[in-house]
Protein backbone atom coordinates (compact mmCIF):
# COMPACT_ATOMS: atom_id res chain seq x y z
CA UNK A 1 0.00 0.00 0.00
CA UNK A 2 2.64 2.36 1.14
CA UNK A 3 4.98 1.54 -2.35
CA UNK A 4 1.80 2.23 -4.85
CA UNK A 5 1.45 5.60 -2.16
CA UNK A 6 4.93 6.54 -2.72
CA UNK A 7 4.74 5.77 -6.90
CA UNK A 8 2.22 8.02 -6.85
CA UNK A 9 3.57 10.45 -5.17
CA UNK A 10 6.81 10.66 -6.95
CA UNK A 11 4.48 11.16 -10.18
CA UNK A 12 2.33 13.92 -8.64
CA UNK A 13 5.28 15.95 -6.99
CA UNK A 14 6.81 15.67 -10.46
CA UNK A 15 3.83 17.63 -11.70
CA UNK A 16 3.65 19.92 -8.39
CA UNK A 17 7.25 21.04 -9.40
CA UNK A 18 6.09 22.09 -13.08
CA UNK A 19 3.34 23.69 -11.78
CA UNK A 20 5.43 25.47 -8.88
CA UNK A 21 8.15 26.26 -11.58
CA UNK A 22 5.23 28.48 -13.52
CA UNK A 23 4.25 29.84 -10.33
CA UNK A 24 7.61 30.93 -9.22
CA UNK A 25 8.72 32.61 -12.53
CA UNK A 26 5.35 34.74 -12.37
CA UNK A 27 6.73 35.63 -8.71
CA UNK A 28 10.44 36.40 -10.10
CA UNK A 29 8.53 38.79 -12.75
CA UNK A 30 6.62 40.71 -9.57
CA UNK A 31 9.58 40.54 -7.65
CA UNK A 32 11.28 43.09 -10.05
CA UNK A 33 8.29 44.93 -10.83
CA UNK A 34 6.37 45.09 -7.70
CA UNK A 35 8.47 44.29 -4.94
CA UNK A 36 6.17 42.13 -3.26
CA UNK A 37 8.20 39.03 -2.02
CA UNK A 38 11.60 38.80 -0.38
CA UNK A 39 13.66 35.80 -0.52
CA UNK A 40 15.81 34.77 3.24
CA UNK A 41 17.34 32.77 4.89
CA UNK A 42 17.81 31.29 8.58
CA UNK A 43 20.15 28.34 10.49
CA UNK A 44 18.61 26.49 12.97
CA UNK A 45 20.29 24.53 15.28
CA UNK A 46 20.29 20.58 15.48
CA UNK A 47 20.46 18.27 18.30
CA UNK A 48 22.57 15.21 17.38
CA UNK A 49 22.58 12.32 19.68
CA UNK A 50 24.90 9.50 19.49
CA UNK A 51 23.43 5.88 18.59
CA UNK A 52 24.70 2.53 19.22
CA UNK A 53 24.38 -0.50 17.05
CA UNK A 54 24.22 -3.71 18.64
CA UNK A 55 23.39 -6.02 16.01
CA UNK A 56 22.05 -5.51 11.83
CA UNK A 57 20.36 -8.17 9.77
CA UNK A 58 23.80 -10.13 8.38
CA UNK A 59 21.85 -13.48 6.14
CA UNK A 60 20.66 -13.13 2.33
CA UNK A 61 17.95 -14.92 3.01
CA UNK A 62 15.78 -12.39 1.47
CA UNK A 63 17.74 -10.20 -0.95
CA UNK A 64 19.61 -13.47 -2.29
CA UNK A 65 23.24 -12.15 -1.75
CA UNK A 66 24.93 -9.82 0.51
CA UNK A 67 26.50 -7.02 -1.45
CA UNK A 68 30.04 -7.96 0.38
CA UNK A 69 31.18 -10.47 2.85
CA UNK A 70 34.15 -9.38 4.72
CA UNK A 71 36.48 -11.75 6.42
CA UNK A 72 39.28 -10.31 8.64
CA UNK A 73 40.17 -8.01 11.46
CA UNK A 74 39.83 -4.39 11.08
CA UNK A 75 41.26 -2.58 13.82
CA UNK A 76 41.12 1.05 14.15
CA UNK A 77 41.33 2.82 17.97
CA UNK A 78 38.72 5.60 16.75
CA UNK A 79 36.26 3.21 15.51
CA UNK A 80 34.89 -0.45 16.80
CA UNK A 81 36.96 -2.85 15.98
CA UNK A 82 35.47 -5.75 14.07
CA UNK A 83 36.18 -9.06 13.43
CA UNK A 84 34.06 -10.52 10.47
CA UNK A 85 33.72 -14.01 9.43
CA UNK A 86 31.24 -15.89 7.00
CA UNK A 87 28.74 -18.60 7.52
CA UNK A 88 27.50 -20.42 4.87
CA UNK A 89 26.24 -23.50 3.48
CA UNK A 90 27.69 -25.68 0.50
CA UNK A 91 25.60 -26.24 -3.21
CA UNK A 92 26.25 -29.69 -3.72
CA UNK A 93 27.59 -31.52 -6.84
CA UNK A 94 25.87 -33.21 -9.73
CA UNK A 95 26.12 -37.30 -9.18
CA UNK A 96 30.08 -37.76 -7.59
CA UNK A 97 31.60 -40.71 -8.59
CA UNK A 98 31.69 -43.35 -6.39
CA UNK A 99 34.03 -45.80 -7.53
CA UNK A 100 37.63 -45.06 -6.65
CA UNK A 101 39.64 -47.88 -5.75
CA UNK A 102 37.44 -50.45 -6.47
CA UNK A 103 39.30 -53.79 -8.01
CA UNK A 104 36.34 -55.46 -9.12
CA UNK A 105 36.56 -56.51 -13.15
CA UNK A 106 34.18 -54.20 -14.17
CA UNK A 107 35.94 -51.43 -13.37
CA UNK A 108 36.33 -48.40 -15.78
CA UNK A 109 37.89 -45.56 -13.79
CA UNK A 110 39.93 -45.62 -10.92
CA UNK A 111 39.66 -42.27 -8.56
CA UNK A 112 42.16 -41.08 -6.09
CA UNK A 113 41.83 -38.57 -3.77
CA UNK A 114 44.09 -36.26 -3.51
CA UNK A 115 43.64 -33.13 -1.14
CA UNK A 116 41.13 -30.63 -0.51
CA UNK A 117 41.08 -26.71 -0.32
CA UNK A 118 38.67 -23.87 0.72
CA UNK A 119 39.06 -21.36 -2.05
CA UNK A 120 38.26 -17.73 -1.65
CA UNK A 121 38.46 -15.74 -4.74
CA UNK A 122 39.61 -11.68 -3.76
CA UNK A 123 38.28 -8.83 -5.20
CA UNK A 124 41.27 -7.51 -7.51
CA UNK A 125 41.73 -5.36 -10.46
CA UNK A 126 44.18 -6.10 -13.05
CA UNK A 127 46.20 -3.16 -13.39
CA UNK A 128 48.59 -4.61 -16.19
CA UNK A 129 51.73 -7.35 -16.34
CA UNK A 130 54.61 -8.09 -14.69
CA UNK A 131 58.18 -8.15 -16.56
CA UNK A 132 57.51 -12.14 -17.37
CA UNK A 133 53.80 -11.76 -18.09
CA UNK A 134 52.28 -12.93 -15.91
CA UNK A 135 49.17 -11.18 -14.69
CA UNK A 136 49.38 -8.28 -12.38
CA UNK A 137 46.60 -7.63 -10.03
CA UNK A 138 45.22 -5.11 -7.22
CA UNK A 139 43.67 -6.24 -3.99
CA UNK A 140 40.56 -3.94 -3.50
CA UNK A 141 38.87 -2.12 -0.84
CA UNK A 142 41.63 -3.91 1.87
CA UNK A 143 40.89 -2.18 5.53
CA UNK A 144 43.30 -1.98 8.20
CA UNK A 145 46.71 -3.53 8.26
CA UNK A 146 47.90 -6.30 5.50
CA UNK A 147 50.93 -7.39 6.74
CA UNK A 148 49.93 -8.35 10.13
CA UNK A 149 48.66 -11.71 9.92
CA UNK A 150 45.16 -12.97 10.71
CA UNK A 151 43.45 -16.01 12.03
CA UNK A 152 41.51 -17.93 10.29
CA UNK A 153 39.81 -21.32 11.18
CA UNK A 154 37.59 -23.30 8.79
CA UNK A 155 34.58 -25.16 11.10
CA UNK A 156 32.31 -27.59 10.44
CA UNK A 157 28.59 -25.44 10.90
CA UNK A 158 26.41 -27.05 13.63
CA UNK A 159 23.66 -24.78 13.52
CA UNK A 160 21.00 -25.57 10.83
CA UNK A 161 20.36 -22.78 8.39
CA UNK A 162 16.60 -22.79 8.19
CA UNK A 163 15.17 -20.27 5.58
CA UNK A 164 12.04 -20.60 7.70
CA UNK A 165 11.34 -19.44 10.80
CA UNK A 166 11.41 -22.58 13.59
CA UNK A 167 8.86 -20.33 15.73
CA UNK A 168 6.76 -19.33 13.36
CA UNK A 169 7.17 -21.39 9.86
CA UNK A 170 4.93 -19.01 8.03
CA UNK A 171 7.40 -16.26 7.92
CA UNK A 172 10.85 -15.62 6.79
CA UNK A 173 13.96 -16.05 8.92
CA UNK A 174 16.60 -14.27 9.93
CA UNK A 175 20.14 -14.13 11.41
CA UNK A 176 21.68 -11.06 12.76
CA UNK A 177 25.15 -10.28 12.96
CA UNK A 178 26.13 -11.45 16.56
CA UNK A 179 24.58 -15.01 16.14
CA UNK A 180 25.98 -17.41 17.77
CA UNK A 181 27.10 -20.74 15.43
CA UNK A 182 27.64 -24.30 17.10
CA UNK A 183 31.30 -24.49 15.86
CA UNK A 184 31.03 -28.43 15.59
CA UNK A 185 34.80 -29.47 14.48
CA UNK A 186 37.96 -27.96 13.09
CA UNK A 187 38.79 -28.88 9.68
CA UNK A 188 41.97 -26.93 9.13
CA UNK A 189 44.81 -28.92 7.72
CA UNK A 190 46.74 -26.65 9.90
CA UNK A 191 45.06 -25.05 13.09
CA UNK A 192 47.28 -22.45 13.77
CA UNK A 193 46.67 -21.10 9.80
CA UNK A 194 47.04 -17.36 9.47
CA UNK A 195 46.77 -15.00 6.45
CA UNK A 196 48.33 -12.25 4.94
CA UNK A 197 46.18 -10.62 1.88
CA UNK A 198 48.89 -11.36 -1.40
CA UNK A 199 47.52 -10.85 -4.88
CA UNK A 200 50.16 -12.37 -6.42
CA UNK A 201 48.29 -15.88 -4.99
CA UNK A 202 46.89 -16.39 -8.41
CA UNK A 203 48.67 -20.55 -8.50
CA UNK A 204 48.01 -23.31 -6.34
CA UNK A 205 50.09 -26.37 -6.99
CA UNK A 206 48.17 -29.16 -5.74
CA UNK A 207 49.86 -32.29 -5.10
CA UNK A 208 48.71 -35.22 -7.25
CA UNK A 209 48.54 -39.00 -6.69
CA UNK A 210 47.92 -41.48 -9.41
CA UNK A 211 46.73 -45.06 -8.37
CA UNK A 212 50.26 -46.22 -8.66
CA UNK A 213 50.96 -44.08 -5.71
CA UNK A 214 53.50 -42.31 -8.27
CA UNK A 215 52.80 -38.07 -7.12
CA UNK A 216 53.52 -35.01 -8.86
CA UNK A 217 52.75 -31.42 -8.71
CA UNK A 218 50.21 -29.15 -11.03
CA UNK A 219 49.25 -25.64 -11.20
CA UNK A 220 45.54 -24.19 -10.20
CA UNK A 221 44.24 -21.42 -11.31
CA UNK A 222 40.74 -19.52 -11.21
CA UNK A 223 38.94 -17.81 -14.07
CA UNK A 224 41.09 -15.11 -15.91
CA UNK A 225 43.93 -15.99 -13.11
CA UNK A 226 42.31 -13.75 -10.59
CA UNK A 227 44.01 -14.23 -6.82
CA UNK A 228 42.64 -16.40 -4.57
CA UNK A 229 42.87 -17.40 -0.64
CA UNK A 230 43.49 -21.06 -0.06
CA UNK A 231 43.27 -22.78 3.32
CA UNK A 232 43.74 -26.44 2.74
CA UNK A 233 41.34 -28.79 4.89
CA UNK A 234 42.41 -31.99 7.37
CA UNK A 235 42.56 -34.52 3.88
CA UNK A 236 41.61 -37.17 6.02
CA UNK A 237 38.68 -35.71 7.79
CA UNK A 238 37.71 -34.24 4.51
CA UNK A 239 37.48 -37.93 2.77
CA UNK A 240 35.53 -39.48 5.91
CA UNK A 241 33.11 -36.72 5.91
CA UNK A 242 32.84 -36.45 1.61
CA UNK A 243 34.62 -38.88 -0.62
CA UNK A 244 33.62 -41.87 1.30
CA UNK A 245 30.20 -41.28 1.45
CA UNK A 246 29.13 -39.62 -2.27
CA UNK A 247 27.14 -42.52 -3.05
CA UNK A 248 25.27 -42.60 0.42
CA UNK A 249 21.61 -41.05 0.75
CA UNK A 250 23.12 -38.02 2.17
CA UNK A 251 24.50 -36.95 -0.74
CA UNK A 252 21.16 -38.22 -2.59
CA UNK A 253 19.77 -34.26 -2.64
CA UNK A 254 20.02 -30.84 -1.27
CA UNK A 255 17.78 -31.11 1.36
CA UNK A 256 19.81 -34.39 2.93
CA UNK A 257 22.88 -32.97 2.04
CA UNK A 258 21.97 -29.80 4.16
CA UNK A 259 21.03 -31.38 7.06
CA UNK A 260 24.21 -33.73 7.11
CA UNK A 261 26.69 -31.14 6.69
CA UNK A 262 24.97 -27.63 7.70
CA UNK A 263 27.73 -25.50 5.98
CA UNK A 264 30.88 -23.89 7.25
CA UNK A 265 31.82 -21.30 9.42
CA UNK A 266 34.91 -19.28 8.16
CA UNK A 267 35.96 -17.49 11.39
CA UNK A 268 38.60 -14.47 11.57
CA UNK A 269 40.05 -13.42 14.81
CA UNK A 270 42.78 -11.54 15.70
CA UNK A 271 43.89 -8.07 17.73
CA UNK A 272 45.10 -6.29 14.70
CA UNK A 273 45.13 -7.21 10.97
CA UNK A 274 42.85 -6.89 7.72
CA UNK A 275 39.86 -7.40 6.63
CA UNK A 276 39.51 -8.33 2.68
CA UNK A 277 35.81 -8.58 0.65
CA UNK A 278 35.74 -11.79 -0.77
CA UNK A 279 34.32 -12.57 -3.96
CA UNK A 280 30.78 -14.12 -4.20
CA UNK A 281 30.48 -13.64 -7.83
CA UNK A 282 33.83 -15.80 -8.61
CA UNK A 283 32.15 -18.81 -6.81
CA UNK A 284 34.26 -19.40 -3.50
CA UNK A 285 34.04 -23.01 -2.96
CA UNK A 286 35.29 -26.48 -1.10
CA UNK A 287 37.35 -28.01 -3.94
CA UNK A 288 38.24 -31.98 -3.61
CA UNK A 289 40.97 -32.63 -5.80
CA UNK A 290 41.35 -36.16 -7.77
CA UNK A 291 43.07 -38.25 -10.59
CA UNK A 292 40.75 -40.42 -12.64
CA UNK A 293 43.01 -43.14 -14.65
CA UNK A 294 40.83 -44.63 -17.17
CA UNK A 295 41.16 -48.34 -17.92
CA UNK A 296 39.90 -50.99 -20.28
CA UNK A 297 39.50 -54.50 -20.36
CA UNK A 298 41.67 -56.20 -23.35
CA UNK A 299 42.32 -59.87 -23.54
CA UNK A 300 41.40 -60.04 -19.81
CA UNK A 301 43.65 -57.49 -18.81
CA UNK A 302 43.50 -53.90 -17.55
CA UNK A 303 45.00 -51.08 -19.67
CA UNK A 304 45.20 -47.67 -18.55
CA UNK A 305 43.82 -45.30 -21.33
CA UNK A 306 44.60 -41.57 -20.29
CA UNK A 307 44.27 -39.85 -16.73
CA UNK A 308 42.51 -37.01 -15.96
CA UNK A 309 43.00 -34.20 -13.16
CA UNK A 310 39.72 -32.66 -11.89
CA UNK A 311 38.03 -31.59 -8.97
CA UNK A 312 34.67 -31.92 -7.25
CA UNK A 313 33.82 -28.33 -6.58
CA UNK A 314 31.32 -27.68 -3.47
CA UNK A 315 30.25 -23.95 -4.02
CA UNK A 316 29.49 -21.77 -0.81
CA UNK A 317 25.70 -20.96 -1.44
CA UNK A 318 22.67 -21.25 -0.17
CA UNK A 319 21.66 -19.15 3.12
CA UNK A 320 25.14 -17.57 3.30
CA UNK A 321 25.19 -14.74 6.30
CA UNK A 322 28.13 -12.80 7.79
CA UNK A 323 28.89 -12.46 11.39
CA UNK A 324 30.65 -9.23 13.11
CA UNK A 325 32.06 -9.58 16.38
CA UNK A 326 32.42 -6.12 17.66
CA UNK A 327 34.80 -4.44 20.24
CA UNK A 328 34.59 -0.95 21.73
CA UNK A 329 36.51 1.74 20.76
CA UNK A 330 39.38 2.22 22.16
CA UNK A 331 39.69 6.02 21.36
CA UNK A 332 36.24 7.25 22.26
CA UNK A 333 35.51 10.67 20.28
CA UNK A 334 35.69 13.72 22.49
CA UNK A 335 32.61 15.86 23.54
CA UNK A 336 31.84 17.94 20.60
CA UNK A 337 31.62 15.04 18.05
CA UNK A 338 30.16 11.77 17.32
CA UNK A 339 31.09 8.11 15.45
CA UNK A 340 29.19 7.09 12.53
CA UNK A 341 30.31 3.21 11.80
CA UNK A 342 28.73 0.49 9.62
CA UNK A 343 27.98 -2.82 10.14
CA UNK A 344 27.19 -3.38 13.86
CA UNK A 345 28.95 -0.02 14.47
CA UNK A 346 27.26 3.38 15.47
CA UNK A 347 24.69 6.19 14.14
CA UNK A 348 22.97 9.32 15.33
CA UNK A 349 19.72 10.39 16.59
CA UNK A 350 18.50 13.98 14.79
CA UNK A 351 16.64 16.36 15.95
CA UNK A 352 15.27 19.09 13.96
CA UNK A 353 13.00 21.97 14.50
CA UNK A 354 13.02 21.79 18.47
CA UNK A 355 11.11 24.02 20.55
CA UNK A 356 8.64 26.18 19.17
CA UNK A 357 10.77 26.34 15.99
CA UNK A 358 8.51 24.56 13.84
CA UNK A 359 5.39 26.60 14.89
CA UNK A 360 6.80 29.87 14.48
CA UNK A 361 7.98 29.21 10.58
CA UNK A 362 4.45 28.14 10.13
CA UNK A 363 3.23 31.09 11.22
CA UNK A 364 5.38 33.19 8.63
CA UNK A 365 3.38 31.32 6.33
CA UNK A 366 6.79 30.83 4.01
CA UNK A 367 7.25 28.74 0.86
CA UNK A 368 10.39 26.44 1.46
CA UNK A 369 12.95 26.76 -1.42
CA UNK A 370 16.08 24.76 -0.35
CA UNK A 371 16.56 22.90 3.42
CA UNK A 372 19.64 21.47 3.96
CA UNK A 373 21.41 19.03 6.91
CA UNK A 374 25.02 19.59 7.04
CA UNK A 375 27.39 17.31 8.50
CA UNK A 376 31.08 18.26 8.82
CA UNK A 377 33.94 16.10 9.60
CA UNK A 378 36.17 15.82 12.27
CA UNK A 379 39.55 16.15 10.84
CA UNK A 380 41.25 15.42 13.70
CA UNK A 381 40.54 12.00 13.97
CA UNK A 382 41.27 9.15 11.24
CA UNK A 383 39.64 9.76 7.56
CA UNK A 384 41.76 7.12 5.91
CA UNK A 385 38.51 4.64 5.40
CA UNK A 386 35.49 7.17 5.23
CA UNK A 387 32.52 5.94 4.18
CA UNK A 388 31.50 7.38 0.76
CA UNK A 389 28.20 8.31 1.48
CA UNK A 390 25.84 8.36 4.82
CA UNK A 391 22.25 8.07 4.91
CA UNK A 392 19.42 9.53 6.89
CA UNK A 393 15.90 8.16 7.53
CA UNK A 394 13.07 8.80 9.66
CA UNK A 395 12.91 6.90 13.02
CA UNK A 396 8.44 7.08 13.06
CA UNK A 397 5.98 5.40 15.58
CA UNK A 398 5.02 3.72 12.76
CA UNK A 399 8.60 2.58 12.23
CA UNK A 400 11.76 3.39 9.99
CA UNK A 401 10.75 4.87 6.94
CA UNK A 402 12.26 6.46 4.27
CA UNK A 403 12.36 10.47 3.85
CA UNK A 404 9.83 12.05 1.59
CA UNK A 405 13.10 13.67 -0.63
CA UNK A 406 14.58 10.15 -0.81
CA UNK A 407 11.79 9.02 -3.31
CA UNK A 408 10.67 12.42 -4.70
CA UNK A 409 14.73 14.14 -5.14
CA UNK A 410 16.57 10.85 -5.61
CA UNK A 411 19.14 13.17 -7.67
CA UNK A 412 19.97 15.89 -5.01
CA UNK A 413 18.82 14.13 -1.63
CA UNK A 414 22.79 13.89 -1.05
CA UNK A 415 24.76 12.03 1.66
CA UNK A 416 27.77 11.79 -0.53
CA UNK A 417 31.05 12.39 0.77
CA UNK A 418 31.99 16.16 -0.57
CA UNK A 419 36.14 17.26 -0.52
CA UNK A 420 37.66 20.09 0.20
CA UNK A 421 41.70 20.54 -1.33
CA UNK A 422 41.23 16.48 -1.82
CA UNK A 423 40.29 15.58 1.75
CA UNK A 424 37.29 14.23 3.44
CA UNK A 425 35.02 17.64 4.37
CA UNK A 426 31.44 16.57 4.88
CA UNK A 427 27.60 15.34 4.09
CA UNK A 428 24.64 16.85 3.23
CA UNK A 429 21.03 16.19 2.68
CA UNK A 430 18.43 18.07 0.92
CA UNK A 431 15.67 17.62 2.71
CA UNK A 432 13.20 20.66 1.39
CA UNK A 433 10.35 18.47 0.09
CA UNK A 434 10.42 16.31 4.19
CA UNK A 435 10.48 20.34 5.49
CA UNK A 436 7.75 21.99 3.41
CA UNK A 437 5.53 19.26 4.19
CA UNK A 438 6.19 19.73 7.86
CA UNK A 439 5.46 23.15 7.67
CA UNK A 440 2.00 22.58 5.67
CA UNK A 441 0.85 20.35 7.83
CA UNK A 442 0.88 17.44 5.25
CA UNK A 443 3.31 15.20 7.07
CA UNK A 444 1.96 15.44 11.01
CA UNK A 445 4.90 13.89 13.15
CA UNK A 446 7.84 15.44 13.50
CA UNK A 447 10.41 12.12 13.97
CA UNK A 448 13.71 11.88 14.76
CA UNK A 449 16.12 11.29 12.22
CA UNK A 450 18.82 8.72 12.00
CA UNK A 451 22.33 9.01 10.40
CA UNK A 452 23.96 6.46 9.78
CA UNK A 453 26.40 4.67 6.90
CA UNK A 454 24.87 4.55 3.47
CA UNK A 455 24.46 0.57 2.83
CA UNK A 456 23.79 0.07 -0.68
CA UNK A 457 21.50 -0.99 -2.13
CA UNK A 458 19.01 -1.87 0.73
CA UNK A 459 19.11 2.08 1.61
CA UNK A 460 17.75 3.21 -2.05
CA UNK A 461 14.34 4.15 -1.86
CA UNK A 462 14.15 3.99 -5.84
CA UNK A 463 15.65 1.44 -8.13
CA UNK A 464 18.15 3.13 -10.27
CA UNK A 465 17.64 0.73 -13.50
CA UNK A 466 14.03 0.96 -13.27
CA UNK A 467 13.11 4.08 -11.42
CA UNK A 468 10.41 1.58 -9.33
CA UNK A 469 10.08 2.90 -5.56
CA UNK A 470 11.52 -0.39 -3.75
CA UNK A 471 9.85 0.94 -0.05
CA UNK A 472 9.70 3.60 2.63
CA UNK A 473 10.69 0.97 5.27
CA UNK A 474 14.43 0.78 6.60
CA UNK A 475 15.95 -2.30 6.51
CA UNK A 476 18.60 -2.92 9.02
CA UNK A 477 21.14 -4.78 6.34
CA UNK A 478 24.33 -2.71 6.98
CA UNK A 479 27.90 -4.38 5.41
CA UNK A 480 29.99 -1.63 5.00
CA UNK A 481 32.55 -1.41 7.77
CA UNK A 482 33.65 2.25 7.24
CA UNK A 483 33.86 4.49 10.11
CA UNK A 484 33.60 8.58 10.38
CA UNK A 485 33.85 11.18 12.94
CA UNK A 486 31.06 13.90 12.58
CA UNK A 487 31.25 17.20 13.93
CA UNK A 488 27.83 18.06 16.66
CA UNK A 489 25.76 20.81 16.92
CA UNK A 490 28.12 22.14 19.77
CA UNK A 491 28.74 25.93 19.58
CA UNK A 492 32.53 25.47 19.88
CA UNK A 493 32.40 23.88 16.23
CA UNK A 494 31.65 27.46 14.82
CA UNK A 495 30.31 27.27 11.16
CA UNK A 496 31.36 23.99 11.32
CA UNK A 497 29.05 22.59 13.65
CA UNK A 498 26.01 20.54 12.33
CA UNK A 499 22.84 22.29 11.20
CA UNK A 500 19.84 23.21 9.22
CA UNK A 501 19.67 25.58 7.05
CA UNK A 502 16.85 26.57 5.09
CA UNK A 503 16.39 29.24 2.15
CA UNK A 504 12.85 30.56 1.86
CA UNK A 505 10.39 33.01 -0.07
CA UNK A 506 7.75 35.08 2.10
CA UNK A 507 5.32 38.30 1.04
CA UNK A 508 6.67 41.21 2.60
CA UNK A 509 4.60 42.55 5.38
CA UNK A 510 3.30 46.09 3.92
CA UNK A 511 1.62 43.96 1.20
Amino acid sequence: MKKTFYIALAFISFLVVMSCEKDFREIGGNVISNNEFSTGKITLEIETTPVDISTVRADNIAIGSLGEYWLGVYKNDDYKKIESSIISQLGITTNPRTQQNSTTDELDSIFVFNDAYLILPYQATLVGRTGTGTPDFRLDSILGTPETPVSIKVYRNGTFLNTLNPNAPEEQNMFLSNKDYTQEELLNDNPNYVHVPNPLDTVLPVRRELSTGSTFFTDVKLTNSIPFIRIKLDKARMKELFWDKFGDPEFSTAAAFNQYFKGVIIKAEGTDGSMIPISFTNRPSIEFYYTETRVEIENGARVVKDTILGSYPFVLGGVSNSQYKMSPVANPPSSNSFNIQGTAGSAARINIFNGNELQDLKNRDIIINDATLTFNIDASRDTTAVPLRLFVYRETSNGDEQIKDAVTEVSTFGGNLRLEDSKPSSYSFKITDYVSDLLSGEIEENSPLILKVFNTPTDLAVDPQTGIVRGINIETYNWNPRGVTILNNEITNGERRAKLTISFTEEKDDN
